[in-house]
């Protein structure tokens, strides 16, 4: 589910750019150079989560500061943006209580 959503998150984003003129890279490289987020391969199921908390925490980081810059100059994006931050959060909490229901 959570790979569906953040699937859908770059759908969106990509959508907006070529609604404001640009053009979106969803090449792999392309994604790749731009991450805030570097990928490390977990040793066990739990270790795979954590890393994954960790990844959206960085993604929460990035979309708050995104929204905080945009501030009032774009509120069609500044709102998606915000939809996708609730997003995240919600995925973060999601791995928090699996990680609390697996234990120590």
């Amino acid at each position: 589910q959570h790979a569906n959503e953040e699937q859908g998150h770059a759908d969106q984003l990509a959508e907006r750019i070529v609604q404001l003129g640009g053009e979106p890279n969803l090449s792999p490289e392309g994604m790749l150079t731009r991450s805030h987020a570097e990928y490390v391969e977990g040793t066990s199921l739990v270790d795979m989560i954590k890393e994954d908390l960790v990844a959206e925490r960085i993604a929460i980081d990035s979309y708050r500061e995104m929204i905080n810059y945009l501030g009032t100059n774009d509120s069609t994006s500044r709102r998606m943006l915000e939809g996708i931050l609730a997003v995240e959060e919600e995925h973060a909490d999601d791995l928090v209580s699996l990680l609390e229901e697996m234990g120590p």
